[in-house]
């Protein structure tokens, strides 16, 4: 029998991959993650400078080479119809964005350091042009399907975005702060179209000291808490982060839970 101390520590993990089993969508995926746990200490006053740094030094072990495994497995469901019009918020210089634009959809990024934009337009040689408003500095392609705007996240202009079919949160509320979170749940809920479909990744794990994000735990019970009012919540796929790529921050288990929100019948 394992101590009860030990029994204590495996219960969360137990219970994850109890309930994924049943379900048939738990994946195991041996990749190095430890590179994307960013310690925080970033203060109120300082987040956007650290974030800065962090660009100019290339710390940006959040940034995947390849498109996200949440978009290759179930981009139909985020995008059952061609030509969609979707938002990816906090997007650094995520390939998903040029895959995204490749599929056809007109593509709208919101990012607060203008140096991953213009890398992701040099990098794959995009001409575009830029306008600067009164919130932000938008590149645009030549067609005007992409768009990429340099801003506050915050203090975006609601009105001059719009309305979006979809919207594809894989780093943005698990960067947020916790004591912002209401105030972002209720931005993306005013920018959702009738018909829309939100897919999130959401990372889940027991904080610790030796961690506790960016990114940030943010448990299925939250996600019902600050859209549960509008929308449906379904768990697609759950990724497990195998233990020994997690040892260094003190984590038991980590899962990068993949939810599809949809409007509330």
């Amino acid at each position: 029998m394992l101590p009860n101390r030990m029994c204590e520590a495996l219960r969360p993990l137990l219970s994850t991959l109890g309930g994924n089993l049943k379900a048939g969508r738990a994946i195991v995926r041996d990749v190095r993650f430890r590179s994307v746990l960013v310690e925080d200490t970033m203060s109120g006053e300082n987040r956007m400078d650290t974030w800065q740094e962090r660009w100019k030094e290339g710390r940006t072990g959040w940034q995947l080479s390849d498109v996200h495994f949440g978009l290759e497995n179930h981009a139909s469901k985020l995008l059952p119809k061609p030509e969609r019009r979707i938002l990816v918020p906090l997007c650094g210089k995520t390939v998903d964005i040029e895959w995204l634009y490749r599929e056809g959809h007109t593509v709208v990024g919101i990012e607060g350091i203008e140096q991953p934009i213009v890398e992701f337009f040099s990098e794959r040689n995009l001409p575009y042009t830029t306008d600067h408003l009164t919130w932000a500095k938008v590149f645009k392609t030549e067609d005007d399907r992409l768009r990429m705007y340099c801003c506050d996240i915050f203090k975006m202009d609601m009105e001059s975005l719009g309305k979006f079919d979809a919207i594809w949160d894989r780093g943005s509320l698990v960067a947020i702060y916790e004591e912002d979170r209401e105030k972002y749940a209720q931005m993306i809920k005013a920018l959702l179209a009738p018909d829309f479909r939100y897919m999130i990744s959401a990372t889940q794990y027991t904080p610790n000291e030796g961690f506790s994000g960016p990114p940030r735990n943010i448990p299925t019970a939250l996600l019902e808490k600050l859209f549960g009012d509008v929308c449906e919540l379904q768990v697609l796929e759950e990724s497990i982060r195998p233990k020994e790529t997690l040892e260094h921050w003190g984590l038991d288990y980590f899962v990068e839970a993949l939810l599809l929100l949809t409007p509330r019948s």
